[in-house]
């Protein structure tokens, strides 16, 4: 079992919130502990006060795997699918000359790859997507584009059929066709972030929840900032903006527009 003093604990625990924003409460601590003793044996480091050690240097490598081991990246396909119809009708109503959207936490993809196909198989064809997230691992599964089949419970067959491919070993390779509609970018949403245009559509799904009220505030400034005025915000079925910015205007179910 893992030997790690208090000091230790709350040194990580202070490091994944002021450098991600994650607040691990007392209540997730015991979830955590399982992963730190998996990344200090599975990377090689001595114990506790080594990784703390590596950890306090920003050593960059050490980082990027500690992101990796501490969040957990559990999605599929069609999560949430309602959010893709309303995109696909709300550009319909709203016709211009493209559209761009970004999912401001795309883990492995599926979200991403979801909405690409949603607005394909409702022939529209000009948009683009920025899919990102903080976690370098799970963006390389991302463009490897290879999937076990349990994430793919909730595609319709006929989607499944036109844009994947058995891959061997329960797993499906997605349609290479669709990687021209979408950019993959590392992004951490605790940075100052400025893209060079607004975007129609924000999708960050399922991400609040490891926020505390704080660091929530401060990523949704930051997407808030990045949003058209009239553009939609997209978040979780389970999450609840407490304190919602007085120019963002609920328009649906965990749908958003930004107002000015």
């Amino acid at each position: 079992m893992l030997q790690i003093t208090k000091k230790q604990l709350d040194t990580i625990r202070d490091l994944a919130y002021k450098k991600y924003g994650l607040f691990i409460g007392p209540d997730k601590v015991s979830r955590l502990l399982p992963k730190l003793e998996r990344f200090i044996s599975n990377e090689g480091y001595s114990g506790a006060d080594d990784l703390c050690s590596h950890l306090a240097s920003e050593d960059r490598v050490c980082l990027e795997k500690f992101i990796s081991y501490i969040t957990t990246c559990h999605t599929f396909f069609f999560r949430e699918p309602e959010h893709f119809k309303e995109l696909a009708a709300d550009i319909h109503h709203s016709p211009q000359a493209s559209y761009s959207i970004w999912c401001a936490a795309s883990s492995t993809g599926e979200e991403p790859y979801s909405i690409a196909m949603t607005l394909i198989e409702d022939r529209i064809r000009n948009f683009h997507i920025v899919a990102s997230d903080l976690n370098r691992d799970v963006l390389a599964e991302f463009n490897r584009g290879v999937y076990h089949e349990s994430r793919l419970a909730q595609t319709p067959v006929p989607v499944k059929d036109r844009y994947f491919t058995a891959a061997g070993d329960d797993c499906y390779t997605i349609s290479g066709s669709l990687r021209r509609f979408i950019s993959i970018k590392n992004i951490n949403l605790m940075d100052s972030i400025h893209f060079p245009q607004p975007f129609d559509y924000v999708f960050c799904r399922n991400v609040f929840i490891y926020f505390d009220e704080q660091s929530r505030s401060q990523a949704v400034s930051t997407i808030i900032s990045n949003l058209k005025i009239g553009g939609s915000l997209f978040i979780g079925h389970a999450e609840v903006l407490l304190q919602q910015p007085e120019n963002l205007k609920k328009i649906g179910s965990s749908i958003y527009r930004r107002m000015y």
